[in-house]
């Protein structure tokens, strides 16, 4: 079960890295966990970063565009947490290894929702500048446009009730 993940989901291996971006969404769980494994329509909330969504039964591809650098994620759906939604890279690579969703239940109406990535950084010399300075900001950007977007969609879909 999903806690409020005061460590990675994962915690990187190797050359791995990872970052975290989470949202408050007023919808209630089932809505957002619903959403989150209806991949055949990510495309609805992603952002401008992520190009070339395809889903294909459990499994999604895309790209992300970041400056000087795609990178692929080529993930596979993992929905055995009742809290929490996994994205595994496949067999078939890419620089993206892992989306994880873990969602917090605040109310009946309210959820706390974080995601975490965990990715292969950019290698070679000036790799871990580039990483600093360029990427990473663009990736955290790109979750947040994608999160924001989601709260959005899921919000305008399912208006909160009013309580009486």
């Amino acid at each position: 079960m999903a806690e409020f993940m005061p460590e990675p989901v994962t915690a990187p291996r190797g050359r791995l890295s990872n970052l975290r971006e989470d949202i408050h969404i007023h919808a209630p769980y089932n809505i957002v966990r619903d959403r989150l494994l209806a991949i055949s329509r990510h495309g609805d909330w992603l952002g401008p970063h992520f190009r070339d969504y395809e889903a294909d039964g459990e499994a999604l591809a895309f790209t992300l565009a970041l400056p000087g650098r795609n990178e692929t994620g080529r993930l596979t759906v993992d929905d055995s947490d009742q809290f929490g939604v996994r994205y595994t890279r496949n067999g078939a690579g890419g620089e993206i290894a892992e989306m994880n969703w873990a969602i917090h239940v605040e109310t009946a109406q309210d959820v706390h929702l974080t995601v975490e990535t965990v990715f292969e950084p950019r290698g070679g010399l000036l790799g871990p500048l580039l990483e600093l300075a360029l990427l990473r900001p663009q990736r955290t950007q790109a979750l947040r446009d994608s999160i924001w977007n989601l709260k959005h969609v899921i919000e305008r879909e399912h208006p909160r009730q009013p309580i009486v």
